[in-house]
């Protein structure tokens, strides 16, 4: 499994963090000449520096989301990948059970496919994976906050359990 996928991700976080926070500190310092033609311009700074704190929540959900996304979409090309390369040179049978396989893979719930990793991946772990996973479905499906998520991340915690994940599941794919 290829972590780059997912470090890629978070150091869009990371850009845009950081742009996050040096546009907040033109505001404070009233750097009005930076803000021409921006959301900025014209607006008093309490009110946008309030806003600041809800862009900010919203980013991270984001980022989780894609994080996720990433992770996810890295785990069926690496399984796929894992059976075209082993299974189909095996003989015709096999090569065309693996071609079954290939034509339903995007079907393949993303837990089942955590959880068909046990042996290499140790339980803390594929548990970490499966919260990220009922965040990132919470965020994904509006955030109803009569069933919020079993718990609340931030990304570097997602990027971190993700990326322990996929070592742990080079071992096998």
């Amino acid at each position: 499994m290829n972590e780059r996928i997912v470090n890629d991700v978070f150091s869009v976080y990371e850009f845009l963090k950081d742009s996050i926070k040096v546009t907040k500190r033109s505001i404070v310092k009233d750097m009005f000449d930076l803000h021409n033609r921006t959301l900025f311009w014209g607006e008093q700074k309490e009110l946008v520096m309030k806003q600041f704190v809800g862009v900010e929540s919203e980013l991270e959900d984001i980022m989780i989301l894609s994080l996720f996304a990433s992770f996810e979409r890295e785990l069926r090309v690496s399984i796929q990948t894992a059976i075209d390369g082993n299974v189909r040179k095996l003989n015709p049978t096999l090569e065309r059970l693996a071609l079954l396989l290939s034509g339903s893979i995007e079907r393949w719930t993303v837990l089942d496919m955590i959880d068909a990793l046990e042996d290499v991946v140790d339980r803390d772990t594929r548990s970490k994976a499966k919260q990220i996973y009922n965040y990132r479905n919470w965020v994904a499906h509006g955030k109803n906050p009569a069933k919020p998520p079993a718990i609340r991340t931030d990304p570097k915690t997602v990027q971190v359990a993700l990326i322990d994940f996929m070592v742990q599941a080079k071992k096998a794919i």
